[in-house]
């Protein structure tokens, strides 16, 4: 056996080296540690979920080497160990019998494992993390043993596998700490997933059903049936998954541990003792947060355990959180413990199995209220911009009990819910502002619910790791390998790794979200035309060529002769007529369309006509966008077939006809001279914009994928996502959030001065 004297690089040199979720943060972490610290390594191999070996060696170089961990895979050490067959992937899936593998993998020349794989979400459901933690992991055992093979078996488990206990906790493994319940895993199993059948049965049951309706019809109502139908199964899987999340957690509980994911880890440590595996260390880490030096300082993937409560706060989400100011947050950069793991694999434990915390919350304790104070100091010197662009102005951090911080969670539901209706039965001019604002403060609320559910435990566990023998491994290391492979948490000064290191890291993570969900007006440069061959460009030409809507055409025909006096009584008249349209318009445009147009019921067709015949210079020119007239020049010069859609009337909206290829409009019925009010034909319905859009590319030969459309309200979201190339334009408050979601382009077209008084040629193509 090697002497204590011997450095880690000496003792793992020509070793075989396993590792399992390479593709995590943590996974990350150990193979860029080992790529660059030890060369002398005979062989580094690791399991990937991947269709085949090739596919694992793709995912390898793309997905993993690809990360900044590696330098983007451009390191000297990276490209070594691939051309010389050093580091190698191999497809496996744990989930899967056999690993999912036809033939079985041959691990007979592996001598050391680092287990990361595993799913670490707090809200995956119960059977899930079960299936994959504790089953995927014997799954490795088992495939290990089937090639013969008996090697140093490292585990990564979590702290918090010891459950919701207070005060000193040791390094046990689960099942043989004080006071821990028997849990037979099976059982469980069998159980999550009976849930999962019984919750899918239930979410189909009218009463939920009518509600995911109710909500997809508030959300896109007027993109039609289908957009509805398609919003409302969204509802339906969310709810199943967050139902199957809360069992879980309700379940993990009631066991004594915080939440299904601290359950399963128990139980998986549970099931390696039971192997009686020959050489078995089990790691436990507390909440692993960004690198503290390697790859390099600050170093993160996404947003961890503790980020959520941070950035919620930095964003102004919230201001009250279940806590108590005197616990131990007990964080620990990944680096600390992928040394901690390599130097694990490297020193065997000697009498049985061993565990370790890796923690920092015994020898250098970081209190939640000298953190709150860091971060709120930090975010007040650096805020973070609000949805409108402006910064958050951060509250203090205040604490308080997780009965105090419910009950103003469900008063503030109540309130909205009434907010909510009020809105939608008395609709008024404003309605846009008031559903942005209740749509923010709806989302502001479910937010902080769910951190509360999550993550109030860990902020209120008032508890000590020990880490006894975590210190001995690191009081036997090798001098040389003190500094390369430390993991003494001592070495942390918090002010300046939260401050210097972490906060601007998370800022750096999430600079791509405030990009995207921050408003994004693109000018003519900014939302450029994608390239592609010449297809077919979609407007509709309310709010997009016109900054107008069907009732202005019809009251500026109305009115343009009354005299003053009648004008304003006639407008009025309107006017108290305006919230009934403005609830058929948020229900349906469809449905809009044929209760507006019952106006022009024994109106004269041709008097209409003929007052229409000088619309372009009266009413038309001044509502033109000249930014739609521009790029609808555009379009034509590079070959586009150009096609304007409207709800307008045919002979109001005539003069715009030679700006495109094809006009698309609405007509009335006439008898005897004068217009009924009823339609043509079926009014351009939002599915039924997709459909024509569908069915022109097919006349004319081309792909959707290369055709382009230009829309402003949520009734235009079934053609917007028809086509490879959406532009929304000026969007009301539920497109543009349509538009954040998928990464649309969002434009911001005005009226110009002096269009009023440019002649017609102004607008011609």
């Amino acid at each position: 056996m090697p002497g204590p004297s011997q450095t880690i690089a000496e003792r793992l040199t020509g070793k075989t080296l396993l590792i399992t979720g390479a593709s995590g943060f943590l996974g990350k972490a150990v193979l860029a540690t080992c790529l660059r610290e030890l060369p002398e390594l005979g062989a580094i191999r690791l399991l990937l979920r991947a269709p085949s070996d090739e596919a694992a060696t793709e995912r390898l170089r793309h997905q993993v080497l690809g990360a900044r961990a590696f330098d983007g895979g451009r390191s000297v050490e990276t490209e070594l160990t691939l051309e010389t067959g050093r580091l190698s992937a191999f497809a496996g899936d744990v989930t899967a019998p056999g690993l999912g593998r036809e033939a079985p993998l041959d691990l007979s020349d592996v001598d050391a494992v680092i287990h990361c794989a595993a799913s670490v979400s707090f809200e995956q459901p119960l059977d899930e993390m079960l299936e994959l933690n504790v089953l995927g992991t014997l799954a490795i055992v088992e495939a290990l043993r089937r090639s013969g093979s008996e090697p140093n078996f490292v585990h990564v488990s979590t702290a918090y596998a010891a459950g919701m206990r207070t005060g000193l906790v040791l390094e046990r493994p689960s099942g043989q700490a004080p006071a821990e319940p028997a849990v037979d895993m099976g059982a469980e199993l069998d159980v999550a997933r009976a849930w999962r059948r019984d919750i899918e049965i239930e979410s189909r049951l009218p009463e939920h059903q009518h509600r995911f309706v109710a909500e997809a019809r508030e959300e896109v109502g007027p993109a039609g049936a289908p957009a509805i139908g398609a919003r409302a199964e969204q509802a339906r899987r969310r709810w199943v998954g967050t139902q199957l999340s809360e069992r879980g957690r309700e379940r993990s509980r009631a066991l004594g541990w915080s939440d299904a994911y601290g359950l399963s880890k128990a139980l998986t440590e549970r099931a390696l003792l039971a192997e009686g595996i020959s050489s078995l260390t089990i790691v436990r880490p507390t909440i692993i947060e960004s690198a503290l030096r390697d790859p390099f300082p600050g170093w993160i993937e996404g947003v961890k355990v503790a980020d959520p409560i941070i950035l919620a706060y930095g964003r102004g989400i919230i201001t009250r959180f279940p806590s108590n100011r005197s616990v131990r947050l007990d964080l620990v950069p990944v680096d600390i413990v992928a040394n901690a793991c390599i130097a694990a694999a490297a020193h065997p434990p000697e009498g049985g199995p061993r565990t370790m915390n890796v923690a920092s919350g015994a020898r250098n304790p970081l209190l939640l209220e000298d953190a709150a104070e860091e971060i709120v100091s930090y975010f007040r010197e650096r805020p973070l911009p609000d949805d409108d662009g402006y910064p958050v102005e951060v509250p203090d951090w205040k604490y308080s009990t997780s009965t105090r911080v419910f009950k103003a969670l469900d008063r503030g539901d109540q309130a909205i819910r009434i907010g909510r209706r009020l809105a939608a039965r008395i609709p008024l001019l404003g309605g846009e502002a008031v559903d942005r604002r209740l749509h923010q403060e709806r989302r502001a609320l479910e937010r902080l619910r769910r951190l509360a559910q999550i993550y109030g435990p860990y902020v209120e566990l008032d508890c000590m790791f020990d880490d006894r023998y975590t210190r001995e491994l690191l009081d036997s290391l090798h001098p040389d390998d003190a500094e390369r492979f430390s993991f003494d948490v001592e070495r942390i000064d918090w002010p300046s790794y939260l401050t210097e290191i972490h906060l601007p890291a998370l800022r750096e993570v999430i600079r791509p979200w405030q990009a995207s969900s921050a408003p994004r007006v693109a000018s003519d440069e900014l939302g450029a035309i994608a390239e592609g061959p010449p297809a077919l460009a979609f407007f509709d030409v309310e709010g997009v060529v016109l900054d107008t809507t069907v009732a202005h055409f019809y009251a500026w025909l109305r009115t343009r002769e009354m005299p003053v006096p009648d004008r304003l009584l006639w407008t009025l008249g309107l006017a108290a007529r305006a919230p009934g349209y403005i609830a058929s318009d948020r229900r349906s445009r469809v449905d809009f369309n044929r209760r507006f147009y019952r106006n022009y019921r024994d109106l004269p067709a041709a008097e209409l006509r003929e007052q229409a015949a000088g619309v372009l210079s009266e009413f038309i020119l001044p509502h033109v966008q000249q930014e739609a007239v521009r790029r609808i020049r555009r379009h034509r010069r590079r070959g586009d077939r150009v096609v304007l859609l409207t709800g307008a009337l045919d002979f109001l909206v005539k003069p715009l006809e030679h700006l495109a290829d094809e006009l698309i409009a609405a007509r009335l019925i006439e008898r005897r001279g004068a217009f009924t009010g009823e339609l043509a034909e079926p009014p351009l319905s939002a599915d039924g914009r997709a459909s024509l859009t569908a069915r022109l590319a097919v006349e004319h030969g081309v792909e959707l994928a290369d055709c382009h459309a230009y829309g402003d309200s949520v009734s235009d979201l079934p053609m917007l996502e028809a086509v490879g190339h959406p532009y929304a334009v000026n969007p009301d408050f539920r497109l543009a959030r349509e538009a954040r979601r998928r990464g649309w382009a969002l434009l911001e077209w005005k009226t110009e001065p002096g269009a009023r008084s440019a002649p017609p040629a102004a607008i011609e193509a």
